[in-house]
């Protein structure tokens, strides 16, 4: 009878793994001189004794074990991209700059050509020290897995810790110099690979080269839309003046003889006069000038046979 297979892991439980992950390793009693299979052990009963209630699939430690593999293989790659990015020193690139950037560069991989799927884990394993410090990869890497993967080989020797282990299952980072920026001590590489990787490294230039003038093309669209942005401000702040001096033109040529009412009366003579007043400091006329302009105005209007009231 086939083995049933296992619902895809969601993201939660992404996040649960490598939470639980990183304290079991670094745990300073159980993170030393532990076998593999205790090792993945210790995360299995941690991850489901200690899982969200919402998180109801129990899974095996072959399950989490590869579900990480899979995850330290995107994170790593994604990983050595940021670092080429960082290497070329981009002007001006912010952190959020230089990952896009590296995702761009990690979809030029075939393997990831639908781009990086774990970011909901990145925050939590990018800073690792499986990534930051190359010394100690395979010292991690062969005390928790194993097996020791070098980037010169992968067959094992008759001193690795899988021949000491035999029939447990290998869990690597696959990360060689060009993920993690290093370097090493290597063979002489064939003239296939050497090929491959000049190759490589001119479609890494180039796509640098249109990163930078996107960057270029951008800052002239921002420069000039700025010069728009500021050209329109003082457009609208045009009509909207006009607009205003309109308005208080039709309050100062209402006539008040058509108004009945006295109180609204009283009303529109005190907007004649605040407009009056507004308009005299404008033209920088002093406030006896202002006074004395509003005053006769407003006899003008009152006129002979008016009961208007005196302001």
């Amino acid at each position: 009878m086939a083995t049933q297979r296992s619902a895809s892991y969601t993201n939660e439980e992404d996040m649960h793994l490598c939470h639980i992950y990183l304290d079991v390793s670094q745990n300073p009693i159980l993170g030393i001189n532990q076998s593999s299979d205790y090792f993945w052990s210790r995360v299995e009963l941690e991850y489901n004794s200690s899982k969200p209630v919402l998180l109801t699939q129990v899974r095996n430690k072959r399950s989490l074990q590869c579900r990480m593999q899979l995850i330290f293989k995107a994170v790593g790659k994604l990983r050595g991209c940021v670092r080429q990015i960082e290497i070329m020193n981009p002007s001006g690139a912010s952190e959020q700059d230089i990952l896009i950037r590296a995702k761009i560069l990690l979809a030029e991989d075939k393997s990831y050509k639908k781009g990086f799927r774990f970011d909901h884990v990145w925050p939590i394993l990018k800073d690792i020290e499986k990534f930051t410090d190359n010394g100690k990869v395979a010292e991690v890497l062969q005390r928790q897995t194993g097996k020791f993967v070098s980037s010169e080989s992968e067959t094992p020797t008759s001193e690795s810790p899988q021949s000491m282990s035999p029939g447990l299952s290998s869990f690597s980072l696959n990360i060689n110099d060009e993920d993690i920026g290093g370097s090493s001590a290597k063979r002489p590489i064939g003239v296939k690979k050497a090929k491959l990787k000049r190759k490589n490294d001119e479609e890494v230039s180039t796509i640098i080269e249109t990163i930078k003038e996107e960057n270029r093309r951008f800052a002239e669209i921002f420069k000039q839309g700025s010069s728009d942005r500021a050209q329109n401000y003082e457009i609208q702040k045009k009509k909207l003046a006009l607009a205003e001096y309109r308005e208080d033109n039709k309050i100062l040529f209402k006539d008040l003889n058509s108004i009945t009412d006295p109180s609204l009366r009283e009303f529109f003579q005190n907007e004649q006069l605040r407009v009056m007043q507004k308009r005299a400091q404008q033209h920088g006329q002093g406030s006896q000038n202002t006074s004395n302009s509003v005053d006769q105005y407003l006899d003008n209007l009152r006129g002979s046979g008016t009961n208007l009231p005196d302001y």
